[in-house]
């Protein structure tokens, strides 16, 4: 997925990453790009 993130994308993206919805849900500061919350979620999982 390249680009802005839209309600398709999370939709999507939460049978990949499961549980990314729910994170996206609870940011203050919306990534731009799908590529950015990937990396947030990924992260996240490291701590």
């Amino acid at each position: 997925m390249v680009g802005r993130i839209t309600e398709q994308h999370l939709s999507e993206a939460e049978k990949t990453f499961p549980g990314i919805m729910a994170m996206y849900s609870k940011l203050a500061r919306k990534p731009l790009t799908f590529l950015q919350l990937v990396w947030m979620y990924e992260t996240s999982l490291a701590d």
